[in-house]
């Protein structure tokens, strides 16, 4: 067993900013799959938008946040983020993370940091480090993390399941409400699992988008924070709104990458493959449209024409912004042969987002005592039905902030009897070989009935699938010794059947939800969340 005051299960921009605050008050272990690098923070391009301009107002973001939002997300927590936007960007300023400054020759001010515009936004407000914002962010807070003696690190260590009560021997006693006291954690290179155990734990294990086979996410994005609590008793909350970038990299041989949508705001415009324009057909905005809609539009289009791929121009964008700006994207278009400066760049939309998932307050407070959840992997009510560009890691450095500056007080816990991991000696690997197909068979249900547009009978069909996979993968589960790739398939497969089970239950389009039998939105039955 391994103690600490905190717990942190995930290594993004959430999981280090909490670890930096509860330090303060504790001891704290951070778990993560992988590297500590390997998340979907690393991988963010665009920026953190805020209100940072003498021209823009927070009132401005606010609207544009519930509009980009279809009018689902909760104004209060809406407002609080936004107004904590400026000062919590500062404290990333402090940290040492290098943004895009419009002056080389000043300091990393607030005031001096360069500013675009993304899709939805009516202002520039998006702060930037060229086309790698996350990897900024995380080599700053990597390196604070790591040279701070109250914060432990355990790479390649993966939560198994969430220590609550139903893993208490019955001599304990009925002991009321639910309660988390830490996890079971594989050591995913001895295939170990040992208990961690913690006053409070911070879900940080960002979104799921590796449930659908093509998407911009790491292959760590299995769902598994949103699993395990789903599977110990709280809440998730708008699960069907799965948002989809428009804009990843298109490739026959299936691989991808993301097209920030800084691109499309410095001027960049997307064609059909006869070089036509369409977007202006769709939205005022056009090329700047919210994501939900630009990415139906080129569905539609796509679809209309039996086409898999669309363009994105950025030939008339100024060619020193293409390079300064851009040179993560313009150096991986170069090893496909594009220059950006010349070429058109395929693309086509991909799972990208979850704007639900575990439901939490501003706080991270979940429904389960002493469990926190910050980031992509919760439900807070700022995205609504669709998130507005560049609000995802404001939301996920605000609520981790808050989590850990207001809610790391600790108090005595009286833990129970935890008893250990208890799983089989045997592995059977003939028996694995066949339902290890499942993940792939996942991914290609969730991206052929469950994607952009979809429809109550093939939601129906894919739910009925899906049923049957996790029946097979829990009985895998409970019956061998437990392996990091058992573990995500299930925790995928959990996630699924939320996705589908939430579409069905919403009988309208709204947002980055589209399905054909109810093509309107109804504000007067389905202005709500969907709980599970």
């Amino acid at each position: 067993m391994k103690d600490y005051d905190f717990l942190v299960i995930g290594s993004g921009i959430a999981g280090l900013v909490y670890a930096l605050e509860a330090s303060k008050k504790g001891s704290v272990a951070v778990i993560t799959k992988e590297k500590i690098n390997d998340c979907n923070t690393d991988y963010a391009q665009g920026g953190i938008a805020a209100v940072l301009d003498e021209h823009d107002s927070f009132e401005a973001h606010i609207q544009d946040t519930y509009i980009a939002g279809a009018e689902l997300g909760k104004k209060e927590v809406i407002k609080q983020i936004i107004n904590e936007a400026p000062a919590l960007l500062k404290y990333l300023l402090d940290l040492g993370t290098d943004f895009t400054v419009r002056d080389e020759n000043y300091d990393r001010s607030l005031e001096n940091l360069s500013l675009t515009r993304e899709g939805g936004h009516s202002r520039n407000r998006v702060a930037y480090a060229a086309d790698s914002t996350g990897h900024q962010i995380m080599e700053a807070l990597i390196k604070n993390c790591l040279s701070h003696p109250g914060i432990t690190i355990y790479e390649h260590h993966m939560a198994v399941d969430l220590i609550t009560q139903h893993h208490i021997p019955q001599r304990e006693g009925f002991i009321p409400g639910i309660t988390c006291w830490g996890a079971y954690v594989l050591d995913t290179k001895t295939n170990e699992v040992e208990i961690f155990r913690a006053k409070k734990t911070m879900l940080a294990t960002g979104g799921a988008a590796c449930i659908y086979s093509h998407h911009t996410n790491p292959e760590v994005a299995t769902g598994d924070g949103m699993a395990m609590a789903h599977l110990a008793g709280a809440r998730l909350a708008n699960m069907e709104f799965i948002q989809f970038h428009p804009t990843a990299f298109y490739h026959p041989d299936g691989k991808t990458f993301l097209i920030s949508e800084a691109l499309r705001g410095e001027g960049a415009v997307l064609r059909l493959q006869d070089g036509s324009t369409f977007m202006e057909k769709y939205h005022p905005l056009g090329n700047l449209a919210p994501r939900d809609i630009v990415s139906q539009a080129i569905d539609t289009e796509l679809k209309r024409r039996g086409e898999k791929f669309c363009y994105l121009d950025a030939t008339q964008v100024d060619k020193k912004v293409l390079q300064e700006h851009f040179p993560y994207i313009n150096k991986m278009c170069k090893q496909y042969g594009i220059d950006i400066t010349k070429d058109y760049i395929p693309v086509a939309p991909a799972a990208h987002y979850f704007c639900g998932g575990v439901l939490a307050t501003i706080d991270g407070i979940t429904d389960i005592r002493n469990l926190y959840a910050a980031g992509e992997v919760a439900c807070t009510g700022l995205h609504g039905a669709n998130r507005l560009a560049s609000n995802s890691l404001l939301e996920a450095l605000v609520i981790a902030y808050r989590a850990g500056h207001y809610h790391s007080n600790l108090e005595p816990v009286d833990f129970p009897e935890i008893p250990e991991w208890h799983h089989p000696d045997e592995f059977n690997e003939n028996e694995w070989v066949v339902i290890s197909h499942n993940r792939e068979t996942i991914g290609n249900v969730m991206q052929g009935y469950v994607g952009i547009r979809r429809s109550r009978r093939l939601l129906k069909y894919a739910l009925s699938t899906m049923e049957n996979i996790f029946t097979e993968i829990n009985n895998f589960y409970q019956h061998n010794r437990v392996r990091k790739e058992v573990i995500e398939t299930r925790n995928m497969a959990v996630i699924a059947d939320m996705v589908i089970r939430s579409a069905l239950s919403r009988k309208e389009s709204r947002g980055a939800h589209f399905v054909i039998d109810y093509p309107e939105r109804d504000d007067t039955n389905f202005k709500i969340d969907t709980i599970i």
